[in-house]
């Protein structure tokens, strides 16, 4: 035994009663606190605590500690203070979470800690008078001496920096894609279905409590079972329960489809004064709330039971991560709050998310010229905004895949956005061609598993601060959602790229400056990050801060100090010539409705042209050479003309044509853009004008 002590002399115990006359029959109503042996290891110097809770019910369960210093604050889920962790439930056996990796201790991540322990603990002074614990206060009644024995435990081992998991406890029952937009069947998971998940390296699963008792010790978090359902207090201790719900759905695209979309169809007024500062404003509104709802669930089920008096314990659920598609709100969502959560923001692909698809688009709509061959391009951009947003506010970061995204992408995707820092790796796993199906999921997760194994080492600060350079995007100005590539801000045709800003700048111009100085960045080999410019945010740590400002200038701080340029910085390009591109266009008739038919004729010059809006109801993309878009007759009105094998054409060699046709029903002035762009980047556009009169 090492000499000295920490909390108090080896062998002291301490009895605490509960103060409230209004206890219920879960809740606890006397706790032991036992000082057990002091160990001395590389770690320094350590001792056993030992903690034996009694129930008003007459259900008892306890805790072993081994501390180097008592952890009154929220910790991370590993900690240096906490060096082992041991729960045992009544007459089961007891269990240390450990970490897969290091064996270090790992902790309840929900956000209940600073009521899980006796607050203030003991130190070398003795025992407290009165403590606090589970929302109730302690009184100190007798204080003795006994021996602390730490029980012999199964180890149950968790990866909390990797988490990979689906959002449901069902799965598809016939893995065959369905292209043609039909949804799926869906099953209850059993325990062959949990047991191939995990083997697979599935981790963080939704459970009800028949499914969590098949693989109850086999090294998986589980979240989904409510306050309501969960044993109290004993589940609140288990480091593998993550809570009634983990995630905030969607903040940034609820906000757009139940409150900016409603309002937009009822209100002629809005859409010709919209903006992306008024759709921002409106953003931290339903945030605000979306927050507030996810982070007490948990304490509003609890305080709605029967057998629970939760006397002034709030738990407010700190380890939620957000699910979003719009990822340059990402700062503000981690940012917004000076403490969790959300904990992490996981990249929600929209539906058409591609390297051969998304990045062709960008090179069209913006006219930069990013490689899009190479699928490292578009990570970065998507791992530009989540590094960057987890830099600057201490958190965490993460991918999830959709059924949409390119099924030749999404593998290298999560290995990829592993070795960048990403501790979060998700598969949607419902709703028609958004659904990733059972056994596709299994083989991605078992192919990202097999990359962690080989590569588990991984400075996550590091990793986190790898940028060399900052480009800041306007607050409030986005890439969009489904229509990630083409630009609509927030996904909103009203906030197409052809309005003018309060600059009276076109969206246009301010997101090509952007892309452009990403493009720099990409084409130098300069790791970057990208984040919204909000209010009070100094960036620090970078050895160059690119600001885009919304009258399309650009200003650099560097070492050398500050420069406001007119524009955007060219990107050194290699030689070559962009496609050639010629369009001409028919309509019918001059007053509506009016049938329109485009044809496009593209020549091949410096490299292959290819572009596809995606695959058909057979899974099959095909190349549709041109981008066509319709703006007007208003400057909100906006149109997206491709769809998977809606055009007509032919592929001679070099060259190739293209129709399409659309109909136009209101009188006015349109402009009809078309674009084409090849595999190196280069991009050609043209535009037409159509008049239809009334």
């Amino acid at each position: 035994m090492v000499q000295g002590t920490l909390f108090g002399r080896v062998g002291s115990k301490a009895e605490y009663r509960c103060d409230s006359s209004d206890l219920k029959q879960a809740n606890v109503q006397s706790v032991s606190l036992g000082l057990g042996e002091v160990i001395q290891g590389p770690f320094g110097k350590a001792q056993w605590l030992e903690f034996l809770f009694d129930k008003m019910n007459g259900e008892s369960f306890s805790l072993h500690l081994l501390l180097s210093a008592y952890p009154e604050d929220e910790p991370d889920p590993t900690s240096d203070a906490v060096l082992r962790y041991i729960l045992r439930e009544g007459e089961r056996k007891p269990v240390e979470y450990q970490h897969l990796q290091s064996g270090r201790a790992v902790l309840p991540s929900l956000g209940a800690w600073r009521d899980l322990l006796p607050t203030p603990g003991p130190d070398h002074r003795g025992f407290p008078k009165i403590m606090s614990l589970l929302g109730h206060k302690f009184s100190l009644k007798s204080v003795g001496h006994g021996n602390v024995e730490v029980p012999a435990a199964s180890v149950i081992r968790l990866l909390p920096e990797v988490l990979v998991g689906v959002p449901h406890n069902s799965r598809t029952k016939d893995d065959r894609r369905r292209y043609d937009e039909t949804d799926y069947e869906y099953v209850r998971l059993n325990a062959k279905d949990l047991e191939r998940m995990v083997q697979s390296g599935l981790n963080c699963l939704h459970l009800d409590t028949d499914q969590l008792s098949m693989i109850e010790n086999s090294g998986i978090f589980y979240w989904g079972i409510s306050g309501e359902e969960i044993k109290f207090p004993e589940e609140l201790y288990r480091s593998n329960y993550l809570g009634p719900t983990l995630f905030l759905d969607e903040p940034a695209v609820g906000t757009r489809d139940r409150i900016l979309r409603p309002r937009l169809e009822r209100d002629a007024e809005l859409r010709r004064t919209i903006s992306p500062q008024l759709a921002f404003d409106e953003f931290r509104n339903y945030f605000s709330k979306a927050r507030e709802r996810a982070s007490t669930l948990l304490s509003r089920q609890l305080a709605a039971r029967d057998d629970v008096n939760l006397g002034e314990m709030v738990v407010i659920q700190r380890n939620l991560y957000t699910w979003e598609t719009m990822f340059s709100t990402a700062l503000y969502q981690m940012g917004a709050y000076e403490s969790p959560p959300p904990r992490a923001f996981v990249f929600e692909p929209p539906g058409r998310v591609g390297t051969m698809r998304t990045l062709p688009e960008m090179d069209m709509t913006y006219g930069c010229q990013i490689p899009p061959d190479n699928p490292n391009n578009l990570m970065a951009i998507i791992s530009g905004f989540l590094r960057g947003a987890a830099r600057a506010t201490g958190r965490k970061w993460g991918i999830s895949i959709y059924g949409q995204v390119d099924r030749s992408d999404a593998p290298w995707f999560m290995t990829r956005a592993y070795d960048l820092g990403a501790e979060y790796f998700f598969f949607w796993d419902s709703y028609y061609l958004a659904c990733v199906p059972f056994g596709e999921y299994l083989d991605i997760s078992a192919h990202l598993r097999n990359h962690v194994y080989h590569y588990p080492e991984r400075d996550l600060r590091l990793l986190r601060e790898a940028a060399e350079v900052l480009i800041l995007l306007p607050a409030g100005y986005s890439l969009g959602h489904v229509d990630l590539g083409r630009g609509n801000l927030w996904g909103l045709e009203s906030l197409n790229l052809e309005r003018r800003n309060r600059r009276g700048v076109p969206y246009r111009k301010v997101m090509a400056a952007f892309f452009q100085e990403v493009e720099k960045c990409i084409r130098e080999g300069v790791t970057f990050d990208l984040m919204w410019d909000l209010d009070g945010f100094e960036p620090s740590g970078y050895r160059e801060v690119v600001r885009v400002l919304e009258d399309g200038r650009v200003e650099v701080k560097d070492e050398d100090g500050l420069k406001l340029l007119s524009g955007p910085r060219a990107p050194a390009r290699p030689e070559g010539q962009p496609p050639r591109l010629t369009v001409d266009v028919d309509a019918n008739r001059f007053t509506p409705p009016v049938k329109v038919r485009c044809y496009a004729k593209v020549s091949k010059r410096s490299a292959p042209i290819w572009y596809t809006a995606g695959a058909d109801k057979k899974g099959v993309y095909h190349n549709d050479a041109v981008m066509w878009e319709l703006f007007g007759p208003e400057e909100w009105n906006y149109r997206f003309l491709n769809r998977p094998g809606n055009q007509e054409g032919l592929d001679r060699g070099e060259e190739i044509t293209r129709r399409i046709e659309f109909e136009i029903s209101e009188p006015g002035n349109y402009r009809l853009r078309a674009a084409t762009v090849d595999r190196s980047g280069r991009s050609a556009v043209i535009w037409k004008t159509i008049t239809v009169g009334s």
